[in-house]
């Protein structure tokens, strides 16, 4: 049994291209489990068209953000901009976020975000049903990009595993998304180079919160960035503008120190453990003097699942896609979008249009 508790229903307006559209939006609390398999209340928000019948129910699986105020229960995300006068949304916030905004983040744990993903769903249906919001059919898509991209497969396995008759998935659209977590970490290693310096410590710490590793944040961290942490990532009072400015340069010896470089060190063999649980997918790279064993999901999607992401991408590199289409790239359910599509942010934008197009033909 879920407890469900909204917050007013707010009247905003979303500002296109041809005209002002009203919408409705309720922050939503709900029931969960955090990494520990306990009880957790969580927030997020629903939101649908105020004047017109939401052509189908989107489950936004968000981007990584910084600050409290990005959190979807909180604004409107970049992600559901481009969907909101339309559809029915349903956009959780992570743990770390929202009504958990005091925790750090279990970053990049897919199974644990794909569980609270779908918690909120299953509390949002009974609330739009509770709201007399029509929606043509039982069908849902599932868009994510960036994290989101990961925790959208995460989430689509969950819900062809356990709710298929629940929650079947129309299609999913994954962006840009770390599959293989343990190989992004490899190719920054190998570069010396991470395309934003606020993912080391959500990485490190984030990774130790989520399978309780107890890693040591001045082992993995250089003195600078260990002593930014507290202030500006746990504090979640930064966004990702202003911790991009705060945190400049790409080298990542400017901010990991040679032992947190080291696969061979034990405490850098606990993290990449932590690394492997994390990633959908994995395959060692060829410079890899440690090798290591390939993963495959043990899952293939029956859902039409899109998978975009750019060849140039400095965030989330290209080797995620890669990784993931050696695995899959047999199954005719998956259609791949790679190409060179711009940096990430550039990507981003490419991406929400592709998959709006892609919406609009399916209707």
């Amino acid at each position: 049994m879920f407890r469900i508790r909204i917050i007013g229903c707010l009247l905003t307006l979303a500002l296109s291209i041809s005209a002002a559209v009203q919408v409705n939006e309720h922050i939503v609390f709900y029931s969960s489990v955090d990494q520990f398999g306990q009880p957790i209340r969580l927030s997020g928000k629903i939101s649908y068209p105020a004047n017109k019948p939401a052509k189908g129910l989107i489950l936004i699986t968000h981007y990584t953000i910084g600050a409290n105020s990005e959190a979807p229960s909180s604004t409107v995300t970049l992600d559901a901009k481009p969907f909101r006068k339309d559809y029915a949304l349903v956009i959780p916030d992570y743990i770390g976020y929202g009504v958990t905004r005091d925790s750090f983040p279990p970053y990049l744990d897919g199974e644990l975000t794909a569980r609270n993903c779908v918690d909120m769903l299953m509390v949002a249906r009974d609330v739009l049903d509770s709201l007399q919001v029509r929606l043509p059919s039982d069908s849902i898509y599932v868009v994510g990009f960036s994290q989101g991209g990961a925790t959208s497969l995460w989430t689509l396995k969950l819900l062809e595993e356990q709710y298929a008759d629940r929650f079947p998935v129309k299609a999913c659209f994954a962006g840009s998304g770390p599959y293989d977590v343990a190989a992004t970490y490899d190719v920054a290693v190998s570069t010396n180079r991470v395309g934003l310096a606020m993912t080391v410590p959500l990485l490190v710490v984030g990774t130790s919160v989520a399978y309780g590793l107890n890693l040591q944040r001045d082992y993995f961290m250089t003195p600078r960035l260990d002593a930014m942490v507290d202030e500006y990532i746990a504090s979640k009072r930064y966004n990702i503008g202003a911790l991009f400015c705060a945190m400049p340069g790409m080298q990542l010896n400017l901010w990991m120190t040679p032992d947190g470089m080291d696969k061979t060190q034990p405490q850098t063999q606990r993290l990449y453990a932590g690394l492997m649980r994390s990633s959908l997918v994995h395959y060692p790279l060829d410079n890899d003097p440690l090798g290591g064993e390939i993963i495959c999901p043990n899952w293939t999607p029956k859902t039409p699942v899109y998978v975009f992401h750019s060849t140039t991408d400095n965030v989330v590199t290209f080797v995620n896609a890669e990784h993931l289409k050696r695995c899959w790239h047999d199954v005719p359910t998956v259609t791949w979008h790679l190409g060179d599509y711009g940096d990430h942010l550039q990507s981003m934008n490419k991406f929400l249009l592709s998959v709006r197009k892609q919406l609009k033909r399916a209707r």
